[in-house]
């Protein structure tokens, strides 16, 4: 019996091809996306879990005593489903705390102090420069963590300060196909140090968030000696705790949380001094325990690795929304091609079929043609990997997933299509009543209002993910055409490659460096700063009694002129004036004797102007501790994202992080890059040259966003296909039903337009309905998005309409199909066999 179903199914299935292709695609592609998000999810949830203790591992944090980090935080729906992911807790430990931990708890099974950190390597005379991949570690690293060595042992690798372990990558590209162990590196940091490479490991994994190439010795690190000098004041390290087995996490947190508040007392009490410190008291100090795994999933600064939530929460929502979508358009397929069934279910009845057989025949179809579209939309998937894994970040990977998960996943999932789509289609066909098929043989009349419902809602998602593509990508089209208050266009930035410490190389190179910017035609100008862009010192200042976070800013002379930044007030820094650049004494009425001063002269923007009352010029300005010589036009010194903070800027004697060149009008770019990179190699001895160009710096800012808007775009484009397959759907239902009536129309003398138009009018309503239905969610949802921007643009009613033309244009043109073909038959042929 069961064969003959399939049988029957496979040929019902091929004997409509039209139909059939429009239902494999919709599933199909609706597949493909669901599996997509479901790698991704999977792949999101196995961070840091593959390490062998990943149960006993937990990241120490503090909370935000100050409530500085959480100011920002934006609560909605999404936090609601994960309350506390959006708590930014200080994962920075004092170095000394480890072993005070260790000493008093023996719950404690190991503990792993890490800073990251940059560093210029040498080998033999060969410089490169390492950024976000250097780690100072403590020898058990290896012990805690499961990241296997290709060369070396875990035991010992680490067992000396000066032993260094590298990655597969590093060590290909230090020393080629040679052995790298036993051959020496040097850090430019540490010039009477070499290190040796006692172990290389194999490339971290995808899914881990460390992502480390040179793991030094936390020894090693030149800051070590001065973070154990400061003690409770310097937090410079993430600390992870390995628990032993059988650990009660929540009562080793509340003894945990107890020794922090007596443990930090002195250092609290300090913090509380500070004015507007009103809110740090102990009893608000807390310790916090975050699970090794779950580490990720929180939005604290220095993390390796951040999974938003909200993120996923969206996709998994859009991919739910798709397969609704795409299984109300079988649904509406199903139904339109099986009313020429009707005599066949009232024969089987008649004969005696039971409902149940007839449920089971048209289950087994769906269930058969839900296969096939799953085994489409895997093989989709694999195609547009490369694509979602750059509109979503990742770098997702079909080997995660064995052959059994992987089969095991498909069949779920085409068990679902096949329960969604089959189930309303196979219940209503064998509920029909024989006598009313078979008298007469016409074919049952199936009423259409839920599957009017439902078109109305698959609409009008449609709808709102059009008008939310719009109002993204104008948000993002504003972001990148807006005037930020200085100048982007034609600059590179070059990092400086000497350390903190080697301060008489960096202001040689940077004499050297503007001397030669002088000479070289095709340069238009060159400054310096401390930092690179958006890069700044936040320093707490009390002004009225309140405590105001301001932007500190080290720059060199011509910053201003550099980067066509106008000075409103005052004037600019000039050489020729030693007190511009000089630290100032002051009097004991000049200082305040808390918080921190800045003791030079300084120009502020016009937002720390208004908030210090708009002082006098010249003059000692107490809240700041120095002298305020100057006022700049306000300029976003950060993404749109965030308002315009105040800030000041002073000249750094110091140190020079990064030099900043100018390119004059129409010079070949590459050339003059390929000219500096040689003058910077006889000027630096070879020192790596690691440079970008600003506008491409600023741009990066908004790249999530501008992915998020590809990824609604594309899932708008899918939906509104997928939807209008639905109204071709419920087209063809709806003329299969007033076939006799066209056909008597006709006869009677209607034309072609005539029929179109009776046949569409309902259409149009829908289209109606589902507009008035979407503008205020697509309203809300998107005002509600605009939010995360200081400056954003204000939602036009041209962004409706287009989206109410759109949407109507597409569904007339889904339903031409069948009311052209319908209206265009021939009347007697169609009251003939009706």
């Amino acid at each position: 019996m069961i064969k003959n179903y399939f049988k029957l199914a496979s040929r019902n299935i091929f004997r409509k091809k039209l139909y059939t292709i429009i239902n494999l695609t919709g599933l199909g592609v609706a597949s493909a996306f669901c599996i997509l998000v479901y790698w991704y999810v999977k792949h999101e949830q196995s961070f840091d879990k593959f390490h062998i203790h990943a149960n006993q591992l937990y990241r120490l944090e503090f909370n935000d005593i100050f409530g500085e980090n959480n100011v920002e935080t934006k609560k909605d729906f999404w936090s609601f489903l994960n309350p506390g992911a959006d708590d930014k807790n200080l994962i920075a430990t004092p170095v000394i705390l480890a072993a005070e931990l260790k000493k008093d708890f023996p719950e404690i099974e190991n503990t792993v102090r890490i800073a990251t950190g940059e560093a210029v390597v040498f080998v033999n005379n060969t410089g490169f420069k390492e950024n976000s991949n250097v780690a100072f570690v403590d020898s058990s690293f290896f012990k805690v963590f499961s990241f296997p060595l290709k060369e070396g042992n875990t035991s010992t690798v680490l067992s000396s300060i000066n032993n260094v372990v590298i990655s597969e990558k590093i060590a290909s590209k230090y020393f080629g196909k040679e052995n790298a162990v036993g051959k020496t590196l040097r850090l430019s940091t540490l010039d009477n140090n070499l290190f040796t490479v006692t172990g290389v490991a194999k490339d971290f994994p995808v899914n881990s968030s460390f992502q480390f190439d040179l793991l030094f010795r936390r020894e090693a690190d030149i800051s070590y000696k001065d973070d154990e000098r400061h003690e409770l004041n310097s937090f410079s390290d993430i600390l992870i705790l390995q628990l032993k087995k059988g650990t009660n996490i929540t009562a080793f947190n509340q003894e945990l949380d107890v020794f922090g508040k007596k443990y930090f007392q002195p250092t609290i009490q300090q913090w509380a001094s500070y004015p507007g410190s009103s809110t740090v008291k102990a009893e608000n100090f807390h310790i916090i325990l975050r699970p090794f795994s779950n580490a990720h999933y929180s939005a604290s600064s220095s993390w390796m690795h951040y999974t938003d939530l909200k993120k996923i929460y969206q996709l998994a929502a859009l991919a739910v929304i798709i397969l609704l979508i795409a299984c109300l358009n079988y649904i509406l397929l199903t139904l339109t091609s099986t009313i020429s069934r009707s005599q066949e279910v009232g024969i089987r009845k008649t004969v005696g079929a039971e409902r149940k057989q007839i449920i089971l025949q048209f289950f087994i179809e769906t269930q058969l043609l839900s296969f096939i579209a799953v085994i489409i939309g895997f093989l989709l998937s694999v195609i547009c990997l490369p694509l979602f894994n750059y509109l979503a970040g990742t770098h997702l990977q079909l080997i995660y997933s064995s052959f059994k998960d992987a089969a095991l996943s498909l069949l779920i999932l085409s068990f679902i299509l096949g329960i969604l789509s089959g189930i309303y289609p196979a219940l209503v066909m064998s509920g029909l009543k024989p006598l009313n098929m078979m008298r007469n043989f016409s074919a049952y009349r199936l009423n259409p209002y839920l599957s009017r419902i439902l078109i109305v809602t698959q609409f009008s998602i449609c709808i709102i993910l059009i008008i939310s593509s719009l109002v993204i990508r104008k948000q993002i089209r504003y972001t990148n055409t807006k005037d930020l208050g200085f100048d982007k266009e034609k600059i590179i930035s070059i990092q400086n490659p000497y350390d903190f410490n080697d301060k008489i190389k960096t202001f040689q190179l940077r004499d050297r460096l503007f001397h030669y910017a002088a000479e070289e035609p095709a340069i238009d100008n060159i400054t310096s700063t401390f930092f690179p862009y958006k890069g700044f010192n936040i320093n707490n200042h009390v002004i009225g009694n309140e405590k105001v976070q301001v932007q500190d800013f080290n720059i060199d002379y011509n910053y201003f002129s550099f980067f066509k930044i106008p000075i409103i007030k005052g004037r600019s820094f000039s050489p020729s004036i030693v007190e511009d650049s000089a630290f100032l004494k002051l009097t004991p009425d000049q200082k305040m004797e808390t918080g921190s001063v800045v003791r030079q002269s300084v120009v502020v923007n016009e937002t720390l102007y208004k908030i210090l009352g708009n002082p006098p010029m010249d003059v000692i300005n107490r809240s700041l501790g120095g002298k305020i010589i100057g006022v700049c036009k306000d300029y976003y010194a950060d993404d749109l994202t965030k308002k315009i903070a105040p800030a000041y800027h002073r000249i750094e004697k110091g140190y020079i992080g990064y030099f900043w060149i100018k390119i004059k009008a129409g010079q070949s770019i590459p050339l003059l890059l390929s000219k500096i990179k040689n003058k910077w190699n006889d000027l630096t001895a070879n020192q790596p040259f690691t440079y970008a160009f600003l506008d491409e710096e600023v741009a990066k800012s908004y790249d999530v966003y501008l992915r998020w808007m590809k990824t609604i775009s594309i899932c708008s484009l899918l939906a509104i296909i997928i939807a209008c397959m639905g109204l071709f759907g419920l087209s063809g239902l709806t003329t299969a039903n007033r076939i006799k009536e066209i056909g008597i129309r006709k006869v009677l003398g209607a034309t072609i337009s005539d029929l179109f138009l009776m046949l569409n009018k309902s259409t149009l309503v829908i289209g109606l309905l589902s507009f008035v239905i979407a503008m205020p969610i697509a309203f809300y949802l998107m005002n509600e998005w605009l939010q995360n921007f200081a400056y954003h643009i204000q939602i036009s009613w041209g962004v409706f309409a287009f989206a109410g033309i759109l949407s109507t244009i597409m569904a007339l043109i889904a339903v031409s199909y069948h009311t052209i073909k319908t209206a265009v038959s021939n009347p007697v042929k169609s009251l003939r066999t009706e």
